[in-house]
């Protein structure tokens, strides 16, 4: 889990906190129920609309957990394919559950992403100028995609690239999988819970959750 964090928190450092690339004076407006017609456009509303919330809170004074926890509920977790990633983690132990135990897991999952990203934001406070590009030229397999976000800070400039996994269901682009120098959170997920299924059984592990 702490391999798990190290990469949110670059993550979150790299994407999350941009500055000046988003400077408006009012918060974009962001509805799940739009329909992007390209993952780089989704994923660039997105950020704009998470990071000008957060720095929102800040400004108000109100950048405290359970607000923070609110808007990352309302912000960030809709636009996760949850169901689509619960069964890339599980595998093959997936198409073996019942629809309860189904429901049970997408519920752990969640939770486990909500608390990493809340706990590493709440313990964030320079909201620093970061100069982020999300590259319009995507890499498309049918109803996945690739998105590449370019992101550099400090007088060096260096660039980070970080890789967004997503997948168009029902019209609408989700996240399913986030890479940061080669290292996917997806599969650290499935390596984690894979090794409490081996430990415990599946039943056995679903019930403890």
């Amino acid at each position: 889990m702490k391999t798990l964090n190290n990469i949110l928190k670059a993550f979150l450092l790299n994407i999350l906190f941009i500055g000046v690339a988003f400077s408006a004076t009012t918060c974009p407006a962001l509805s799940i129920d739009k329909n992007y017609i390209s993952p780089a456009t989704q994923a660039e509303a997105v950020i704009g609309s998470a990071l000008c919330a957060l720095i929102q809170l800040k400004k108000d004074g109100e950048y405290r957990y359970h607000n923070v926890l609110d808007l990352i509920k309302k912000q960030v977790i809709p636009f996760i394919d949850i169901p689509y990633t619960a069964e890339l983690v599980l595998d093959e132990h997936w198409e073996g559950l019942k629809p309860e135990e189904k429901k049970t897991f997408k519920g752990d999952l969640t939770k486990s992403l909500i608390e990493d990203y809340v706990s590493l934001l709440v313990n964030y406070d320079k909201f620093e100028s970061i100069y982020v590009e999300v590259d319009k030229k995507i890499i498309l397999e049918g109803k996945t995609s690739e998105v590449k976000i370019y992101t550099s800070t400090g007088s060096d400039r260096e660039v980070t690239a970080i890789t967004l996994k997503m997948i168009r269901n029902n019209s609408r682009w989700r996240v399913y999988d986030l890479v940061y120098q080669t290292i996917s959170i997806l599969e650290i997920e499935k390596m984690s819970y894979g090794a409490k299924i081996h430990r415990y059984g599946l039943h056995n592990f679903l019930q403890k959750i």
